[in-house]
């Protein structure tokens, strides 16, 4: 049954989110057999997720809406998402001649999220696993589980990192990121050894939690949805002029999918981005809010990528000091790794909290995996010089 072992406070998103709206909108939740505390799908389990990430649908940023419309397009934006991913549409009811475009659109958007069976923790040995980019270092902070079991003569990994969740985090990378989100509020699991846990685990509600994760949290540097739909992101020089800047969609969907296709005109249209247009636009008109102008709900206009507005990504080892005989640092650097780096300029200050954490952990790799970056006591005399301070592999030294 979804619960909370934290106990987190309500959040004023269920001021006016209530249980008859989620029932309203994912009458066949849980593959159509509805939604229910004992499945992962479930209003309980949507506001215990919003409860860890209590800016969603609960923050007025600026006065370009109201706090009512900031709130719902927030709600909008993410479930015009979840429709995407994991949502279904039958594509019938356009030609049910007892049906008007509307009442299709309305049947169509009111959707259910897909779950997949409990049982399939098991894929086959080719089967969508974990990033092979052949980096080390992400091996090392995100090590994929080999266990292999043999069924009627088929090889299956344990290890499967394939999409779960209304939003379907999807890699060994994400599922070890958003493990590390969870220990910061103190919830222990492994999802790197059990990454079906994400499905099967209800106390807290992994599935719902880890789809508002992705919606909330900034990977540098892409900004968090969650920052574009409410206008706090920073679009590059060539963005702004191009329209894009303050609350938009658009670009929402550049961070998830890569989709900038448009919509298309006719209904029900096909998938990506245009389904994406056309759901948030259904919800925005169930929340009676605005969806904003045509043009910012597609980034089909943009002229750059995120990766324009120049700062830095990662922590990583300060090469230019590695030679002294001194203790071993990092520093913030210009390409992407497994520990974010949160310009303060640009991503909001609760992101930026964790600099400190992740540069201490960037130091611990630096140390306990020196091979990882081809470094000795010979090449890297810092090495002989330990830190004076006790370094975790999380970074909480209390777990």
């Amino acid at each position: 049954m979804a619960n909370d072992p934290n106990k987190f406070p309500k959040t004023k998103l269920e001021q006016w989110f209530t249980k008859a709206i989620f029932n309203d909108l994912f009458p066949y939740a849980n593959i159509g057999l509805g939604p229910h505390l004992c499945l992962p799908y479930s209003y309980e389990s949507f506001i215990i997720a919003a409860r860890y990430f209590p800016e969603f649908g609960s923050e007025l940023p600026n006065k370009i809406y109201t706090a009512k419309e900031h709130s719902r397009r927030d709600v909008a934006a993410f479930f015009a998402h979840v429709l995407q991913e994991t949502g279904k549409i039958d594509l019938s009811l356009y030609n049910n001649t007892d049906l008007s475009t509307e009442d299709a659109e309305d049947r169509t958007h009111h959707f259910y999220i897909q779950l997949f069976p409990a049982f399939r923790s098991l894929m086959e040995k080719d089967a969508f696993r974990m990033d092979d980019t052949g980096e080390p270092v992400t091996d090392f902070w995100f090590p994929c589980n080999d266990e292999e079991e043999t069924h009627a003569n088929e090889t299956f990994h344990r290890g499967c990192y394939f999409g779960r969740g209304p939003l379907q985090l999807s890699w060994n990378y994400n599922y070890g990121q958003f493990q590390q989100f969870l220990l910061s509020k103190k919830v222990r699991v492994d999802l790197l050894t059990n990454p079906n846990l994400i499905i099967t685990k209800l106390d807290p509600p992994l599935a719902m939690i880890a789809s508002l994760w992705f919606y909330m949290t900034p990977q540098p540097p892409k900004p968090a949805m969650h920052d574009i739909v409410m206008g706090t992101w920073r679009a590059s020089a060539k963005n702004r002029r191009a329209g894009y800047s303050g609350p938009s969609f658009g670009p929402t969907s550049l961070i998830i999918n890569n989709e900038c296709g448009g919509e298309d005109q006719q209904e029900p249209g096909g998938p990506g981005e245009s389904r994406r247009i056309k759901a948030f636009k259904w919800f925005c008109k169930y929340f009676n809010v605005s969806a904003g102008a045509e043009r910012s709900l597609s980034c089909k206009g943009m002229l750059e990528g995120f990766e324009q507005n120049q700062h830095m990504y990662s922590w990583q080892p300060d090469w230019g000091n590695m030679w002294r005989s001194q203790v071993c640092d990092c520093k913030p650097a210009p390409y992407g790794g497994p520990l974010p780096y949160y310009d303060p300029k640009i991503y909001p200050e609760r992101f930026a909290k964790e600099n400190e954490r992740n540069r201490l952990r960037c130091v611990y790799s630096i140390y306990n995996n020196p091979k990882v970056f081809r470094v000795d006591e010979n090449n890297s005399p810092c090495l002989k010089h330990k830190p004076k301070v006790k370094l975790y592999r999380n970074g909480y030294k209390e777990l």
